[in-house]
């Protein structure tokens, strides 16, 4: 395969999967922390929601950087600032010191670095694969993301249950120094572009013609559109809910992982099944598995025992990502490259950036004690909703091959 030939795909891609992986751990590890040991099921949408606003803030802005400045540097910088809040976690946990506020501070911290990484690590792959590669890059990229994502909950599980949250967490700073190695310039070796200085005034003229640029572009609306519908709706809900749901029917950590591990197999599958697609007409597909996931989720929404929850979780996970690999590469190829960086920027805040929305709802209504399956059902039929909508109004899209 001539992905695996070139070097410089070969490290993005190993940085990539060792931060991932590094990431998931911490994630079910903060997750169970707030349910097990804080005692707090309804602090755990609060801590959501303080990672992905900065995250969101940061994501809009984190486009016009890629644009200006080498994507590589970037991702080195921000991979080290993370490494170093998992080490003070790691410190909170030997000092016996954790607390509320502590972990919504280290959670805002690590959302601004993690908005500002995701657009330039989105808009680095067209840079250093060819265009013919670049679905199959994706694919590879983002299949072993799941991967990790796979193995990280079942991993964090096995820490936590015969090791403790400093040896989780302490993992989790690890892998993700590691990951800012295998990213640094020298071995990517991307475009440096050659701009002026960037002032506040420049940020904004480029952040407005960059939203301007989507939204007047058919294929890239529609493609943000569907995106953040399958993330509003169906990814957001979804990653809140199953700590709750655990908690409710008295799971463990490993039974939280078995979930998580579930959501995360039926990504990896999906993203490998893309990899080997080569005839499919991209347009009606993503519509096709937009529809199918809100189907899958609607399934998760009315079970309760934990081997059914991992099921339906899986289905959930394949089918979003039948929508998000073919939309992300649509965008990509239909985007100018001075722009890219912006696009992803969007695009990023679509995938990801309206979670904090969901959290917030969640969090007050289930703190006001409405059953959260009776939530889910409601994101799920809001989404259907929107999706119809969306269908009917996006004929370029569904004509893309």
């Amino acid at each position: 395969m001539g992905l695996l030939n070139n070097s410089r795909f070969m490290f993005t891609w190993l940085s990539g999967m060792t931060l991932t992986l590094g990431f998931s751990i911490f994630f079910l590890s903060v997750s169970w922390l707030t349910i097990d040991v804080l005692k707090q099921p309804t602090l755990l949408g609060i801590i959501l929601t303080a990672v992905s606003l900065p995250r969101v803030v940061m994501m809009v802005f984190g486009g016009v950087f890629a644009d200006r400045f080498q994507k590589s540097r970037l991702l080195c910088l921000t991979n080290i600032g993370q490494g170093v809040l998992m080490l003070i976690v790691v410190a909170l946990h030997f000092a016996d010191a954790y607390s509320v506020t502590a972990l919504l501070i280290i959670s805002v911290l690590f959302g601004l670095l993690d908005g500002m990484s995701y657009p330039a690590l989105s808009s680095l792959m067209p840079s250093i694969v060819s265009g013919q590669q670049l679905q199959r890059a994706n694919s590879l990229f983002q299949g072993s993301l799941e991967l990790m994502f796979v193995i990280g909950p079942f991993l964090a599980g096995i820490l936590l249950t015969w090791g403790s949250f400093g040896l989780s967490f302490g993992t989790a700073a690890s892998l993700i120094f590691i990951s800012a190695i295998l990213i640094m310039p020298r071995l990517i070796q991307d475009h440096i572009p050659e701009v002026a200085p960037l002032s506040p005034k420049d940020v904004l003229v480029d952040l407005k013609e960059g939203i301007r640029y989507v939204s007047q572009t058919p294929v890239l609306r529609s493609g943000t559109f569907a995106i953040a519908i399958v993330n509003l709706f169906v990814m957001g809900p979804l990653i809140m809910s199953i700590p709750i749901l655990v908690g409710a029917v008295g799971g463990t950590a490993f039974d939280l992982s078995i979930i998580e591990g579930g959501l995360a197999v039926g990504t990896f599958v999906a993203s490998f099944l893309i990899l080997f697609l080569r005839t499919v007409h991209r347009g009606r597909f993503v519509f096709r598995a937009l529809f199918l996931t809100l189907g899958a989720f609607f399934l998760y929404t009315q079970v309760q025992s934990i081997p059914l929850l991992a099921v339906a979780a899986s289905m959930s996970g394949f089918m979003i990502m039948l929508v998000y690999l073919p939309t992300v590469t649509i965008m990509q190829e239909q985007s100018d490259s001075d722009k890219i960086g912006r696009v992803m920027s969007i695009m990023s805040l679509a995938a990801s950036g309206l979670e904090p929305i969901a959290f917030a709802i969640l969090s007050i209504l289930v703190a006001l004690a409405v059953p959260i399956q009776t939530l889910l059902l409601a994101f799920g039929i809001i989404g259907l909703v929107c999706g119809v909508l969306l269908y009917l109004r996006s004929e370029t899209f569904r004509r893309t091959p």
